[in-house]
């Protein structure tokens, strides 16, 4: 009868501490990746930045002409590559897309955002078909979309 008990007492300890470990494995992970990020993007970073030049010490600062100075010059920090990029970044309620188009210059020529709201309502129409009003009701209170993502 003991050993049952004593079993019973580890499984309880076990479902309490194994979510835990699991917890701070995903943290571990997300580190990593993390890190392989923040080395990507000192790979890709080219030539120097304005941003690098300017003042950021408090004495030089407390004049208005070097925070114009400044506020002018770190907008235009980086320069792109001439190119195109698409990423898929996993977001809460799904994946995130975000292509961008260059011409070499600071800003982006081109940039499109695509959230997992709109997604979400662009298959309303094949989902619903053949259904009553009160199930669209239903069917828009189920998939939790953002209406000011969809806006764009």
């Amino acid at each position: 009868m003991r050993t049952s008990t004593l079993k019973s007492r580890l499984a309880a300890v076990f479902r309490l501490l194994y979510p835990r470990d699991v917890k701070v494995e995903e943290l571990r992970q997300s580190l990593r990746i993390l890190e392989q990020c923040l080395t990507t993007c000192r790979k890709a970073v080219q030539g120097g930045s304005p941003a690098d030049d300017a003042a950021t010490e408090r004495a030089h600062v407390e004049h208005i002409e070097t925070l114009i100075t400044h506020f002018l010059q770190v907008p235009g920090a980086r320069v792109m590559p001439a190119q195109e990029s698409f990423q898929m970044i996993e977001a809460t309620k799904g994946i995130n897309s975000y292509y961008l188009t260059s011409d070499g210059s600071t800003m982006s020529y081109r940039t499109r955002v695509r959230t997992p709201s709109f997604a979400h309502l662009q298959q309303i129409p094949s989902a619903i078909r053949g259904s009553l009003v009160s199930d669209l009701i239903v069917y828009l209170g189920s998939i939790d979309f953002v209406m000011s993502d969809v806006d764009a």
